[in-house]
């Protein structure tokens, strides 16, 4: 079995209830559905004892520290509209909300599983990483196929696993991280300078 074999990819693409789909790859298996703690279940089973990587179709931090005029802007790499603009507002904000329901209810299945944001320092032991996920343009599934897009971002991170510094789709030196708010608020750490880290992002 290769290295990728070896790591299980979930994905989540965010949106109102009505609008979620999710997508594991493992093992050279494929399951994918809608309901968000369906995932939450199927993620946990799979995913025990492995390594494995959680993301999220969501911006999961964004930029701290700017001039007034750039607070807005887009991230550097994001290439396209903003992560404050329309559609991308509305998903930052959703994506917070389902998060945290999907970090808390895995919390309960597997207490002492540790999740992480530093790629670098990734594999190891079960970890799961968790990852922003940048489907747009062309590679976005049509109406309706939610759980397309997410398995698009679960096989980009397969794609990037030989290169995750390389794949990371979006550098911003300084970073107020939402997914780390996430972590601390679902009990995944009690360290505050999770508020500062940024997470890899792939962009399939």
């Amino acid at each position: 079995m290769s290295f990728e074999d070896n790591i299980v990819i979930g994905a989540v693409d965010v949106g109102a209830p009505k609008n979620i789909g999710w997508a594991v790859l493992g093992g050279g298996d494929l399951e994918h559905g809608l309901n968000l703690d369906d995932f939450v279940a199927r993620f946990a089973e799979r995913s025990k004892g492995q390594p494995s990587a959680l993301g999220f179709e969501a911006p999961l931090f964004i930029p701290h520290g700017r001039p007034v005029e750039k607070l807005t802007g887009q991230r550097n790499g994001e290439n396209g509209r903003p992560w404050s603009a329309g559609a991308g507002a509305t998903v930052t904000t959703i994506g917070l909300a389902i998060v945290c329901h999907v970090l808390s209810e895995l919390r309960s299945l597997q207490p002492d599983r540790r999740a992480i944001l530093d790629w670098r320092q990734w594999p190891k032991g079960d970890d799961i990483l968790l990852f922003e996920a940048f489907v747009s343009g062309d590679n976005h599934a049509g109406p309706g196929e939610h759980w397309k897009d997410a398995l698009n971002a679960a096989e980009g991170f397969r794609v990037a696993l030989n290169d995750l510094d390389a794949a990371n789709a979006v550098l911003e030196p300084d970073v107020l991280s939402l997914v780390g708010a996430c972590m601390l608020r679902t009990g995944w750490s009690d360290h505050v300078a999770l508020l500062e880290e940024s997470c890899l992002v792939i962009r399939p």
